[in-house]
């Protein structure tokens, strides 16, 4: 029967979209999402109505340093215009309770969010604050689209008490890229993805958001050269920030 109704989904309103964006193996997602309430006009429309180049504001902890420089050239590859926000040490506490998030919104006015936090909260057995934390930081972002990049592993945390899961369930599956089960190489301190894995890191993200698995496809071709690179803004581990 599911088969049945993916072929004849295929063949209606349906086909004209997925057809354009090339991706026939699509239509498992759209008939998931359908099947969860969504009329084929909701699956569809939102992608639509997005722009082509976005004003991608990226927020998040020091695993920036590397994953930053390679969403600068899928920025530039594609049109977006990217402004990486980095504070060296922040977790979700930091950035939900303080003006920064704020005050970068007003700022920058993105059409797109990308947030790579929970390194340093890896450990912490408060899942309920930082879940309250998470929900504040997507209360800040509001209605523009988001995605968040889940934490990878570190050597000095041997088992995650949740903080993982708890973003995946407050974000959601077609909004949060879980990064944890990765095995990337690491610079000389150990925690830090060498800037070649920071890239395959983010060429494997980016994947997955200019694919229907996620809310919001945005166009992310895998760029041909790499380019200069300069946060938008740096924030030292002693930066406290503003509390609101």
């Amino acid at each position: 029967m599911r088969k049945i109704l993916l072929a004849a989904l295929a063949l209606t309103v349906v086909a004209p979209y997925i057809m354009a964006q090339g991706i026939l193996d699509s239509l498992e997602v759209v008939y998931d999402k359908i099947m969860e309430g969504e009329s084929v006009e909701q699956v569809t429309v939102k992608q639509d109505n997005q722009p082509q180049q976005h004003r991608i504001l990226l927020i998040g902890d020091s695993m920036l340093d590397g994953v930053g420089r390679r969403f600068n050239d899928y920025a530039a590859a594609n049109g977006h215009t990217l402004f990486t926000s980095i504070w060296y040490g922040s977790t979700t506490k930091s950035w939900a309770y303080t003006t920064e998030l704020p005050r970068l919104m007003k700022k920058v006015d993105p059409t797109f969010v990308i947030v790579c936090l929970g390194t340093n909260d890896l450990g912490y057995h408060d899942i309920t604050a930082r879940s309250e934390a998470v929900q504040e930081i997507m209360r800040e972002i509001g209605n523009v689209p988001f995605v968040w990049i889940g934490p990878v592993t570190l050597r000095s945390i041997s088992r995650d008490p949740g903080i993982v899961n708890m973003i995946r369930q407050n974000v959601g599956t077609t909004r949060f890229y879980d990064s944890y089960d990765l095995r990337i190489s690491r610079g000389p301190d150990g925690i830090h993805p060498t800037f070649q894995a920071a890239a395959l890191w983010v060429d494997g993200i980016a994947h997955w958001m200019s694919s229907p698995e996620t809310d919001y496809p945005i166009k992310m071709d895998v760029p041909r050269a790499s380019v200069p690179f300069k946060n938008y803004e740096t924030h030292r581990t002693s930066y406290k920030g503003k509390k609101k």
